[in-house]
């Protein structure tokens, strides 16, 4: 039985019902258009805080790095790997990699595509004056080399049989040499060019950005002439926004909407299980975080069952770990985190706690039902003896917390698996150096790289069998739950969302439906 009643959870977690104005800037039917031209609007929970793809790995920031630039390689809504930049890929040897690139692709700016913006692209993300966020993506590779402008040649360290799913991801979005090292880092971010399927228009900060079709794109001009993502961080408004036709896409729809849209004549719920997990960060340099009896105590305090069934009105399961449902060595004989106050208070005891103070920096629908969990959570410690509390944060704020490394002790992270396997989640962020090194273990490090370079699926999945024991006992995250990522959709809006949260608008994956 959990500590919290039902009633009790949704008054800490601050719960209550969709009725709110929508705000006049949402205005302009999207399902009203008569004209030709059309718009594609969407509404997300809060801003972005960086263009430039190898900045930021952040949800609100990839749906429009990802459409503005693109990959050697795209992982298509099915999760399996197609053509985009490279037209075709084979590994020569087992450490060589050759890539034939697509010909006749123009940058938004009208400056041809070739090789020589490939190998620059991969060596700024690793470049260490560069300090990227995406900087330990590709460190199984040794160099880049661009034999003619229409060949790439990848040479890795070891056999890397993963390369084609990394360079589909975080990190291989490629940018134009030229351009920016003639107008730097900072012009770059204020002005993107890319060769994707939108073009730059204008960003107006807090509230929209606006990207036009590129007409010239290689996989078709997409089906509307003018996307606009708008930051609306309430969710009233969102919901509010589609229900009236005023928006034809709202992403972290939040469960306990679900019913509104689906039974709303011209709104329907898409959704896909999330390719990754919502988990609680752990600055595990700072005392009590330090010490894992404590986090031990924390993970034990959290009711996983009950913020699924009441918060999540069942659409999510609990984690058993670190690795997602569906990811290749996902073990499926592990059980779900255990729920034990009684224990939980044990061991908080038994760590010598002694009523230091525990903050879990959240935002506010960043990431769907993320400051309602963390009130609820709070309330789970309170009720085992922590000292804890909540502290709510701009998106902005938790941006640049997340490229410092400056959380002072737990924060809401939703890492994502790039590769649909354990070396694209938790090895990606986890590792030494990684954008969440905030703890350390020699042997957890030991197999990590030997998995990474391993073509023995037996040796990475027994590894990875370690890696998650040793991940249990000091808890670098504290995994919550592996949701089910839904958006409320106009009806005349032809989408399937994509599981890694990238916002797929090409002609493969989005259209309008014509009366």
């Amino acid at each position: 039985m959990s500590g919290l009643t039902r009633r009790e959870l949704l008054k800490a977690a601050g719960v209550a019902g969709a009725a709110a104005a929508l705000p006049s800037a949402l205005a302009g039917p999207a399902g009203a258009q008569t004209t030709q031209k059309r718009e594609l609007i969407v509404a997300q929970g809060g801003d972005i805080s960086k263009f430039d793809p190898h900045f930021s790995t952040s949800a609100n920031d990839i749906r429009i790095s990802f459409n503005l630039f693109d990959n050697l390689i795209v992982r298509h809504p099915d999760t399996k790997l197609h053509p985009s930049l490279a037209t075709d890929w084979k590994l020569a040897t087992p450490t060589t990699w050759t890539f034939k690139l697509r010909q006749g692709v123009k940058w938004h700016n009208g400056d041809p595509f070739s090789s020589a913006d490939v190998k620059h692209s991969f060596e700024r993300t690793w470049d260490p004056k560069q300090n990227t966020r995406v900087s330990t993506v590709f460190t199984t590779v040794e160099r880049v080399e661009a034999p003619d402008a229409n060949t790439v040649v990848f040479t890795t360290k070891k056999p890397d049989p993963l390369l084609a799913a990394r360079v589909a991801f975080y990190g291989g979005q490629i940018v134009p040499k030229k351009y920016l090292e003639a107008v730097g880092n900072d012009a770059f971010n204020a002005k993107p060019v890319g060769t994707g399927p939108v073009r730059f228009v204008s960003w107006t900060k807090d509230d929209r950005i606006v990207l036009e079709a590129n007409p010239d794109y290689f996989g078709g001009k997409p089906d509307f002439d003018r996307f606009v993502m708008r930051a609306v961080p309430e969710m009233a408004p969102r919901v509010a926004g589609l229900l009236k036709g005023e928006v034809d896409i709202i992403t972290q729809l939040p469960p306990d909407q679900g019913e509104r849209v689906s039974t709303n004549p011209s709104t329907r719920v898409a959704g896909a299980l999330y390719a990754g997990l919502y988990v609680l960060g752990v600055n595990s340099k700072v005392p009590p975080l330090d010490n894992p009896l404590v986090k031990q105590a924390l993970s034990l305090a959290v009711d996983r069952d009950l913020i699924v069934k009441e918060l999540w009105r069942g659409r999510g399961i609990a984690p058993s770990g670190p690795i997602a449902k569906g990811d290749n060595h996902f073990d499926a004989s592990l059980p779900a985190l255990k729920y034990d106050p009684k224990e939980a208070r044990e061991r908080l005891k038994k760590s010598g706690y002694k009523g230091e103070e525990i903050v879990i920096e959240t935002t506010a629908a960043y990431m769907a039902n993320d400051k309602p969990m963390a009130e609820a959570i709070v309330a789970m410690w309170r009720d085992i003896g922590v000292n804890a509390k909540v502290e709510v944060v701009e998106y902005s704020v938790r941006a640049q917390k997340n490229r410092d490394k400056s959380f002072k002790g737990l924060w809401w992270s939703d890492p994502t698996s790039t590769l649909s396997d354990p070396d694209g989640m938790f090895w990606r962020l986890l590792s030494p150096g990684g954008p969440q090194d905030y703890w350390r273990h020699a042997r957890f490090d030991e197999l990590g790289e030997a998995a990474r370079f391993s073509v023995d699926e037996k040796f990475r999945g027994q590894a990875y069998k370690e890696m998650t024991k040793i991940f249990l006992e000091h808890l670098p995250w504290i995994p919550i739950i592996q949701p089910y990522e839904d958006y409320g959709v106009q009806k005349h809006v032809d989408w399937t969302p994509n599981p890694n949260q990238t916002f797929e608008i090409r002609r493969f994956a989005f259209k309008f439906r014509r009366a």
